[in-house]
C-alpha cells in the first residue's frame, strides 16, 4: 500500500508489446504502481529491453552447464524498477541516461565491429561487449557500464531471493529485523 493513496493496477505503456513478458503472462507486483508514481516513466518499452538485455549481462551466472540468464521475472522487475527510479529524478537526469542508453546500445559497432545493437546481440556477446567496455583505455567508455552496474545490482539485491544470496536475513532491505530470543538488558 503507498503512503497518501491507494494503489491502482496499472501497466507501463505498450507493455504487452514487450519481448521482456509474454501477452498471457500476469502483470508483475512491481506494476501495480502507487498514484504517486503515475507519470513518472522515463523510458520507452524500446529503451527498457536495453535496459533488459544490459541487466541480463550483468546478472548472468557461469556454471559448468555454460552461462545461465537471470530469471525473466527477475530481469522485468530491474527494468520496470530502473524505469520508476530514474523517472522520479530530475528531468536532466532522465535525459541523461537516455543519452547512455542509447550510447550502450549502438556502441558495439564501434567496441565488437559487429553491426548490431546491443539488445540483440547474444548473451555471450552482450558479456563480452560489456567486458571491452569496462576494460576500455578510454576512461568514459568504462563509466558507462558503472552507470548501469551499481542501480542493476542495487535493484537485483534488495528483495528475495536474490537477498538472501548476500547473507541477509530477511526477505527485503526494509523488513524489522525479529529476534529468536529475548535479549537480556544489564545495568550497570
Amino acid at each position: 500500500m503507498a503512503i497518501g493513496g491507494d494503489v491502482i493496477g496499472t501497466t507501463h505503456a505498450d507493455e504487452a508489446r514487450s519481448p521482456i513478458e509474454s501477452p498471457e503472462a500476469k502483470a508483475p507486483e512491481s506494476a501495480r504502481i502507487p498514484k504517486r508514481d503515475l507519470g513518472r516513466r522515463a523510458f520507452s518499452p524500446k529503451t527498457l529491453r536495453t535496459v533488459a538485455a544490459v541487466s541480463e549481462a550483468l546478472l548472468a551466472d557461469e556454471t559448468e552447464a555454460g552461462l545461465q540468464a537471470p530469471r525473466a521475472e527477475l530481469v522485468g522487475r530491474i527494468s520496470d524498477e530502473f524505469d520508476l527510479w530514474i523517472g522520479a529524478g530530475s528531468p536532466d537526469l532522465r535525459r541523461g541516461y537516455r543519452v547512455l542508453i542509447a550510447l550502450v546500445e549502438w556502441l558495439p559497432l564501434f567496441i565488437l565491429g559487429v553491426f548490431a545493437r546491443a539488445s540483440r546481440l547474444s548473451l555471450a556477446s552482450r558479456l563480452a561487449y560489456l567486458e571491452r567496455l569496462e576494460r576500455a583505455p578510454f576512461a568514459l567508455l568504462a563509466s558507462l557500464v558503472a552507470a548501469f552496474k551499481v542501480p542493476v545490482t542495487m535493484l537485483a539485491f534488495e528483495l528475495d531471493p536474490e537477498l538472501r544470496l548476500t547473507g541477509f536475513d530477511r526477505a527485503t532491505v526494509s523488513t524489522p529485523r525479529t529476534l529468536l530470543r529475548q535479549l537480556k538488558v544489564h545495568r550497570g
